[in-house]
């Protein structure tokens, strides 16, 4: 069933044409100012400073050009042109925040560790990205370091990190933008910045994003879903930071921020609310010519109001809980709007870091020792409830469950780099972290029962986490660089804490451990001139992956299965086996540790300056991502490509300047052909076509303090989707975005 086209050869062959273009036609550009540009980033996220051409990783910066000349209105999305970085076309803002996943290099979510400005910007207890904390108007540029940085980061750097740099005032300026777009999407920013003395300035900025979105189901199959709307999404923050110089040896910031996602899912019932204060500051204390201090400290608290609702066409009852036995048939006037369930989540995180910096001379050329500490607590209740059984009846409450953790992180580091040769550079770097699981409470009530479950068992688990990464330069221009390194990711609260679901629950499992991965890569750099090239081949393997499994069998369930589901698992939504006394039949989903998997690929990148006024860019990543074990869970099978990860993507993207006042650039995206189901029939795997979604956008400075821009993601407006889904079952696909324009004026004062 594979439906492959000529567009894979035809993209690959553009973008290995810019890899072998010859260096001659490069030197059309400014060396002179490539070469300063360069010079003037260091990547943060190495936690040495290090310029980005002499990382030993595989890394990409996201500059200011690339954001002003990119279509993209979200950070999320901005990153899909980042090799590696497998994000779907459909926004943030259009979807759950509990599924708003980074991946990268075809391994699953929680493995990238997300940073502003070196703090960390999870969501505690899912461990997803809180995108919407970060507006485009905010960002000086992206720091993108693929690889396993677990030896430097701890927790969650399993593929790699991203570091958001943030815009910090110079002088008293001001921004202020307005945004207009297809599917009611309107944004606003305004930013002033106050130097108040030499040591001291403040920056305010303020953004709000409204955007009723667009039905992410196939049109022909919004019939199943009577009733349903777009997902409307309103995002508000409000920050204030403080720049001091008090003297030239010691510096730092504070920043206060208030973060707010308003979202309407679906239906009436629908609605998620997150309100999340936070707090960062950082200090660096320049002790000497060759050595530094830095100290940080973040927190936030986050309180998570969810309301899932749901619809039917009423007959005689709501009682499907599947699209499966809808028909065009039980289509009637009568549309009934209810919820299935509300959570009230609450969680907390406070965390510090300090870093010892000392450059020398001489085979050991630097040196950094760290260490980190970042504490999480969290609570969480939660009630389901059956459909409505009269046509204007309540739902009647099922089931509801409580949960309470604590989480320690503490960690030390280590890092050295080595100089051999003027010509070779070793990194070497190492850490220890130990992490304490407490206070741990996992409840589950059934309507008109006595709650069961209770107090779960503190825990400790500590992992040891080593890197070696190299890099030499044959000449200016062209170095190679290599590294071996493992990582290692501790499940969260969701995994760990959170047992939802009725009747089929899934539950919690306090016991997991941490999933580890063991990586190497090896990479080929090429810089002169106007062109830049890049080439990196990398492997993963990961142990103790974290999946779910059915449980059906009470005699042979775990221990906290038949706690939860108390002496049976009609609990759980089972029913009587014919003649059993007690009861011993039905399902429950746990969660477990039992599989492992690889994923390995090729990543190229290009970008080449021909003059002035035009640019070429292009990408390509092949990337292979399966499972090489499980053991009782489900799910797909070993040694078949990942459902939802395309083998093959590449962009190839053109830049025209024809004057200091207007840009164009245009770009094609090809994602792969990809399975998309690989266990609803034994042995066959579903695949989805491959698809090339085209982008644009344009920008013309009106004046020295105005600009204007317009934008157009999906040009020729393709209907296409990048999840998995029951083949059979065609709702279940999620739309990528579809054609979007977006007008914008920027003025600064």
């Amino acid at each position: 069933m594979n439906n492959l086209k000529p567009y894979p050869t035809l993209v690959a062959l553009a973008v290995m044409y810019l890899f072998a273009a010859a260096p001659a036609h490069a030197q059309q550009a400014s060396e002179e100012a490539k070469t300063a540009e360069l010079k003037t980033v260091v990547v943060s996220a190495s936690r040495s400073q290090a310029q980005v051409e002499a990382m030993p990783l595989n890394t990409t910066i996201v500059s200011q050009e690339d954001i002003q000349k990119s279509s993209a209105q979200t950070l999320d999305q901005l990153l899909r042109d980042v090799p590696g970085l497998n994000f779907t076309g459909v926004p943030a803002a259009q979807s759950d925040p509990t599924g708003h996943q980074t991946k990268m290099r075809g391994m699953g979510n929680a493995k990238v560790l997300v940073l502003l400005d070196g703090v960390p910007i999870h969501d505690p207890f899912y461990l997803t990205t809180q995108w919407f904390k970060v507006p485009l108007s905010t960002i000086e540029r992206v720091e993108v370091v693929r690889g396993g940085n677990s030896s430097l980061w701890g927790n969650m750097a399993v593929a790699g990190v991203i570091n958001i740099v943030s815009k910090r005032p110079t002088d008293n300026s001001g921004e202020a933008s307005l945004n207009a777009g297809s599917n009611g999407t309107l944004s606003a920013a305004i930013s002033k910045n106050m130097v108040l003395s030499d040591t001291m300035s403040v920056n305010l900025s303020i953004d709000k994003l409204n955007s009723r979105g667009y039905d992410t189901v196939l049109p022909e199959q919004m019939w199943r879903y009577p009733a349903r709307q777009p997902v409307n999404t309103q995002d508000t923050n409000v920050q204030i930071s403080t720049y001091f110089k008090p003297s030239a040896d010691l510096n730092g910031y504070v920043r206060i921020g208030q973060h707010i996602q308003d979202q309407d899912i679906s239906y009436v019932n629908g609605k998620n609310l997150q309100t999340d204060p936070d707090l960062s500051a950082s200090l660096t204390k320049t002790l000497d010519d060759k050595s530094s201090v830095t100290a940080t400290a973040w927190a936030q608290y986050l309180e998570f109001e969810k309301y899932n609702g749901a619809t039917c066409y009423w007959k005689t009852a709501c009682t499907s809980t599947t699209k499966t036995a809808d028909t065009t048939a039980s289509i009637t006037p009568n549309v009934v709007q209810y919820y299935t369930q509300y959570g009230s989540q609450r969680y907390r995180e406070q965390g510090a870091s300090g870093i010892y910096s000392r450059s020398m001379n001489g085979l050991l050329s630097s040196l950094q020792l760290g260490v980190d500490y970042r504490h999480l607590s969290a609570t969480d209740l939660e009630f389901f409830y059956n459909a409505p059984s009269s046509l204007n009846g309540a739902p009647v409450l099922a089931s509801s469950t409580f949960g309470k953790a604590e989480q320690t992180f503490t960690g030390v580091f280590a890092q050295t780099k080595l100089v051999p040769t003027d010509a070779l550079d070793i990194t070497l770097s190492a850490r220890f972290d130990s992490w304490d699981n407490t206070d741990r409470v996992n409840t589950r009530t059934m309507a008109g029962a006595a709650t069961i479950g209770g107090a779960q068992p503190s825990s400790n688990t500590s992992a040891f986490n080593p890197s070696l990464a190299a890099r030499y330069a044959f000449t200016d221009a062209l170095a190679v660089r290599g590294a071996a390194y493992k990582s290692f990711r501790a499940p969260g609260f969701n995994n760990t804490t959170r047992t939802f679901g009725s009747p089929n629950p899934t539950i919690a499992n306090p016991d997991l451990t941490p999933e580890n991965l063991f990586g190497r890569e090896i990479g080929l750099d090429y810089n002169t001139g106007g062109l830049s090239l890049s080439a990196t081949y990398f492997q993963y393997d990961i142990q103790n992956m974290i999946a779910s499994y059915k449980v059906s069998d009470y005699a042979t369930a775990p221990a906290l299965v038949q706690l939860i589901c108390g002496v049976n698992l009609m609990n759980c939504g089972g029913t009587p086996a014919s003649g059993s006394t007690p009861l011993k039949q039905g399902t429950a989903n746990f969660y477990s540790n039992d599989q492992d998997g690889q994923s390995y690929g090729l990543e190229l990148q290009a970008s080449w300056k021909l003059n002035r006024q035009w640019a070429l860019d292009g990408t390509y990543t092949r990337t292979t991502s399966m499972l090489t074990r499980k053991g009782f869970v489900g799910g797909e099978p070993v040694g078949v490509q990942t459902t939802g990860v395309p083998q093959e993507v590449a962009s190839l993207g053109t830049t025209w300047k024809p004057s200091a006042a207007w840009q164009s650039h245009l770009q094609a995206r090809y994602i792969g052909s990809m399975n998309i189901d690989t266990t609803t029939t034994a042995g066959v795997e579903y695949k989805q076509g491959d698809i090339t979604v085209w982008d644009a956008s344009l920008l013309y400075q009106f004046s020295k303090s105005v600009d204007l821009s317009a934008s157009v993601v999906n040009l020729l407006d393709t209907q296409y989707s990048e999840n998995a889904y029951s083949y059979n079952q065609p709702w279940s696909r999620t739309l990528s975005m579809p054609r979007t324009l977006t007008l914008g004026l920027k003025m600064r004062f």
